[in-house]
């Protein structure tokens, strides 16, 4: 296409050259001068177009210059993005991993002190008992530090029955719409704060697997606490919503807010943002100081969904 350019201007030329010496030496000596300056004329026309269309070349080629970056930083970019997912999905599965070690650790570590800590100190609480109900052997002394002593392993025994079931919490063993009523109930007798629950009839039979239904309750758990840490609020509305595609969870406080987002190391949010990016889930939170605090996380309910 450029030489076709090129050999038309180069024509135009030869043409407007060859026309003027025709009429050069066609008429006679008086013609000579108007001849000439048409001469001149054309002469500049084909240059001026000569001259046009060698910018207008310049112009193409530094479009194809920069249709060609631009393809190849396309490609860049898909190549980004496509690592960027790859690690993204990489990363899911490390949390993923984590907290199902994290568990299984904590189901080892409870089954170890019920199995043998907890029977030794029941077998020794039923010693001490014997020894005190025997009067033949005890005098009132004995018995009184005895008595003391079966108290101390009362204590102990209520602690660490506490530490093991905060190593492996059973609220979940009977469904996760009990587990959630039941800590809000709680909280409300404890704090003092009111609690105002709406769920979808079908958001609890929606959850597909333990993983998420533990995800939930964990995140509402710290969600909760931070409220009672922070908020000084008198009302917590919590929501829970599913479609087809996603499970969506609220938490909306009437506290005093934030006039910042909080930092990674505290409120618990980087855990909560761990365990929503582990499922492929979102979590945001929205706070203005005297407005109150709104979490909110959507956790897909298949892999297709996520992978969208």
């Amino acid at each position: 296409m450029k030489a076709a350019y090129r050999f038309t201007a180069l024509t135009l030329a030869l043409a407007a050259l060859g026309a003027a010496g025709v009429a050069v030496t066609a008429n006679n000596v008086v013609l000579q001068p108007m001849v000439l300056a048409a001469l001149l004329w054309l002469v500049l026309i084909g240059w001026g177009f000569h001259r046009l269309l060698q910018r207008y070349l310049g112009f193409q080629d530094r479009l194809d210059a920069l249709h060609a970056e631009l393809r190849q930083e396309r490609g860049a970019r898909l190549m980004s993005d496509r690592a960027l997912d790859d690690a993204h999905s990489a990363l899911s599965k490390l949390i993923d991993g984590q907290d199902q070690v994290r568990d299984t650790e904590r189901q080892r570590i409870a089954r170890d002190i019920h199995d043998d800590l907890g029977q030794n100190l029941l077998a020794l609480k039923i010693e001490l008992g014997l020894l005190q109900a025997d009067p033949g052997q005890n005098n009132l002394a004995t018995t009184r530090m005895v008595g003391r002593m079966s108290g101390n392993l009362d204590l102990t025994i209520k602690s660490l029955r506490a530490i093991i079931n905060d190593l492996r919490p059973l609220a979940l063993e009977d469904g996760l719409q009990t587990a959630i009523e039941s800590h809000l109930h709680e909280f409300t007798r404890i704090n003092n704060i009111r609690h105002h629950l709406e769920a979808d009839p079908h958001a609890f039979r929606a959850v597909p697997d333990r993983g998420i239904d533990a995800t939930l309750y964990r995140i509402l758990q710290e969600s909760l606490s931070n409220v009672v840490r922070h908020a000084q609020a008198t009302e917590v509305k919590i929501a829970l919503t599913c479609n087809a595609d996603q499970l969506m969870l609220k938490v909306q406080d009437n506290g005093v807010g934030m006039a910042a987002p909080p930092s990674g190391n505290g409120c618990g949010l980087v855990s909560m943002e761990d365990r929503v990016t582990a499922l492929g889930g979102k979590l945001s939170i929205d706070s203005q100081p005297g407005a109150g605090t709104l979490i909110c996380l959507s956790i897909p309910l298949s892999p297709s969904s996520s992978a969208a």
